[in-house]
């Protein structure tokens, strides 16, 4: 069993259950943490508002994984992976060479990505581009810079998304959240936020196929 990088053991574990809907396992991913599923039929879920998932996938291996960033980079060498896996570039840095290492072949990589939504104005991320869009715009340059194809993509909007990944099959199910949920999911980026400023870096449902 893969361990969610970027989280204690005891968190991992309690995020990590029996889904009665799809009738699997599933593991959840938050921000500044990815996960790298072989165990077969397993589940990667995430909810993001304007951060971005990468939903990577080895079609012979048939195994994947998914990150969660919430900062598109940062120029920062040698920081420690549970704080510099908020930035975009290290984010995918990390599930791509942790792929690499488990068996997977760069050439076979197929990649999805969600998430971007520009879910309130304030959150810039310190320009004047809001935050989301900044996002987008990172993992599309940042793929196309490594010579990766992106095979699906649904990102910007305005509204928060739930990310469904089924590492064995390479698919993704994207569910919009309700109003009711949309509030919880920007509170829930605000607080990751502070958090980051407290702890510096050194140096509808679709179907994907």
């Amino acid at each position: 069993m893969s361990a969610v990088i970027g989280a204690n053991a005891d968190e991992a574990e309690n995020r990590r259950w029996f889904d009665p809907t799809f009738k699997i396992m599933a593991i959840k991913v938050l921000p500044g943490e990815h996960y790298v599923s072989t165990a077969g039929q397993e589940m990667i879920v995430t909810v993001l508002g304007s951060c971005v998932a990468a939903c990577v996938w080895d079609q012979r291996m048939r195994i994947g994984g998914m990150n969660h960033f919430m900062l598109p980079e940062s120029s920062s060498e040698g920081a420690p992976a549970d704080k510099s896996m908020r930035y975009g570039n290290h984010a995918m840095e990390e599930l791509i060479n942790d792929l690499l290492r488990r068996g997977a072949r760069r050439e076979a990589l197929e990649i999805k990505v969600f998430g971007g939504g520009n879910v309130i104005s304030s959150m810039s991320g310190g320009g004047t581009v809001p935050i989301g869009d900044r996002n987008s715009s990172f993992v599309r340059r940042y793929l196309r810079d490594e010579g990766y194809k992106i095979a699906a993509e649904d990102l910007g909007g305005a509204h928060p998304r739930r990310i469904h990944f089924f590492p064995r099959l390479g698919k993704v199910i994207r569910l919009f959240l309700k109003k009711d949920v949309e509030r919880a999911v920007i509170n829930r980026e605000m607080t990751y936020r502070t958090k980051l400023r407290d702890v510096p870096v050194e140096g509808d449902i679709e179907l994907f196929t």
